[in-house]
């Protein structure tokens, strides 16, 4: 049996939906535009259109099996390939020192570590330390704490001028679940 290029890409988006688990919901993150589509192959862009909420693994995964078409420019492990392109309408301007709330849909749990960092999108590093972290993240073990959905980060007062572009920083929520080998993240692009 043969199948159609688009047959193979409606059985990838079911398996995403059923691996789905997390993604922030406010600030407005990152989301899929032609982009991302551009740099990171139909593939993963029209699995992520379907389901932010999906893992980098999952993406990555899927892409090769498929054919790919993704380039050195998507990145997944940056931002899930989501592009500053697409994105320029939902840049945050926060002040440095600025108190800032968060809210993340977790729709599956699975026990890991997770922080929110202000992220050097140029070169893909951690600015300072992260804003807040946790070492037992949506476990398993236990009923979801509030604090792991509803929180509030502050932005670093010694930024200077390293975040006062449009593209150069984002807030990155980062959520890494080892014992299923499932990354997940998002990105908040902001001017500070």
């Amino acid at each position: 049996m043969q199948f159609r290029p688009s047959t193979v890409i409606s059985l990838l988006t079911l398996a995403v939906a059923a691996a789905a688990h997390g993604n922030v919901a406010s600030p407005i993150a990152r989301g899929v535009g032609s982009a991302m589509t551009s740099e990171c192959g139909s593939v993963v862009s029209n699995m992520l259109k379907y389901d932010i909420n999906t893992n980098q693994q999952q993406l990555e995964q899927n892409s090769a099996q498929v054919g790919g078409g993704y380039t050195d420019a998507c990145e997944l492990f940056l931002c899930k390939g989501t592009q500053f392109a697409d994105n320029t309408a939902n840049v945050h301007s926060f002040s440095q020192g600025q108190t800032v709330p968060f809210t993340v849909n977790i729709v599956a749990v699975h026990t890991g570590v997770a922080n929110v960092s202000v992220v050097n999108l140029k070169t893909n590093s951690v600015i300072g330390e992260p804003l807040i972290s946790w070492t037992d993240y949506a476990s398993n073990n236990h009923a979801l704490p509030l604090n792991n959905t509803e929180f509030s980060v502050t932005i670093p007062t010694d930024l200077g001028s390293t975040c006062s572009t449009a593209g150069d920083c984002a807030l990155q929520w980062w959520w890494d679940a080892r014992p299923i080998d499932q990354t997940y993240m998002a990105c908040v692009d902001f001017t500070a």
